[in-house]
């Protein structure tokens, strides 16, 4: 994905861009960074064996309950634990890669989907988390044709067109990303999973009244979590409201990272030399402009895939 400033987005927003690539670092690190891999296969013996078919059931409801829960380091272990058993499972390999990547381990759930697209092609299920994968991971371009074939076979589904609008928003196609969040609203109405992406595509193109807006709508609904919360926190740092800005950031960080988080956004804010170099960078012919090595986030950074809690095994 390239940066927000290649982007040629106004100054504005390139600014923005900045503060919404730190802070939503820092909401990441909530789910932590354990480490979810599946340990190598070992012989059993007759009782060990049976012991496992015991097991199973029981291994799947807490699989089935964590996801629900929204635990997903707990989620992560036991649908690891379940596809360790059974990789060649299309319904576990989806629900194990989207356990991954909400706690982060984003590489290894791509891994994951790319061994469960060559084991089943056509699975629309499996063609849908493999497009978030690859989105998350930051490729975009192949991702929304992924995610293209995923919604012909599952036009009914807000997921995917959320996604697509993921995809977009990290090509910087604001306007068709905001087409496909409106349509997953058409089939999910007031979902807030799909109006946090909405609020953040809006503040990507220097829309904060708008984002705000539509994150509150996001943030008043009660099954909203962490990300719509702290979208807002960004969004609301960003218009100066910190006070607001502040209570929120802390509703769910550690104290020393929502303290980081808001001295980041009071420095930027305070910084017009800065703003004034960025403006006149803006003003010079694209060709003039110096390759921004600025790091910027992934998908999941940008907006976030939602956790999706349907299941059907």
């Amino acid at each position: 994905m390239k940066s927000f400033a290649e982007q040629a987005l106004p100054p504005a927003a390139r600014r923005r861009s900045r503060i919404v690539a730190v802070t939503l670092c820092s909401v990441l690190a909530l789910a932590g960074c354990a480490s979810t891999g599946a340990a190598p296969k070992t012989e059993l013996g007759p009782r060990e064996a049976a012991q496992a078919q015991i097991d199973e059931p029981a291994l799947k409801e807490a699989a089935i309950e964590s996801t629900k829960t929204q635990d997903y380091v707990a989620a992560a272990a036991y649908w690891g634990a379940l596809y360790e058993r059974s990789p060649d499972d299309a319904s576990i390999a989806v629900h194990y890669s989207k356990a991954l990547r909400q706690i982060g381990s984003i590489e290894q759930s791509l891994s994951v989907m790319q061994r469960a697209q060559i084991k089943a092609p056509e699975n629309a299920d499996v063609l849908s988390e493999f497009g978030k994968a690859l989105t998350a991971s930051g490729r975009p371009d192949q991702a929304f044709a992924i995610l293209n074939q995923a919604a012909k076979s599952s036009p009914r589904d807000w997921t995917i067109q959320s996604a697509l609008g993921v995809a977009l928003d990290q090509m910087g196609r604001y306007e068709e990303a905001k087409a496909h969040y409106n349509n997953a609203l058409g089939l999910s109405p007031d979902n807030p999973s799909v109006l946090t992406n909405l609020g953040l595509s809006y503040a990507l193109t220097g829309d904060l009244n708008m984002a705000e807006r539509t994150l509150r709508r996001a943030v008043a609904d009660q099954k909203a979590d962490a990300y719509a919360r702290q979208n807002l926190a960004i969004v609301l740092g960003l218009k100066g409201n910190f006070d607001e800005a502040e209570r929120l950031a802390r509703a769910d960080l550690p104290a020393n990272v929502a303290d980081s988080n808001m001295a980041y956004l009071r420095a930027m804010l305070s910084q017009p030399a800065l703003w004034k170099q960025m403006e006149e960078l803006d003003r010079k012919p694209a060709a003039e402009r110096p390759e921004s090595k600025t790091a910027v986030p992934n998908a999941d950074q940008v907006s976030s895939l939602p956790p999706e809690t349907d299941l059907s095994l």
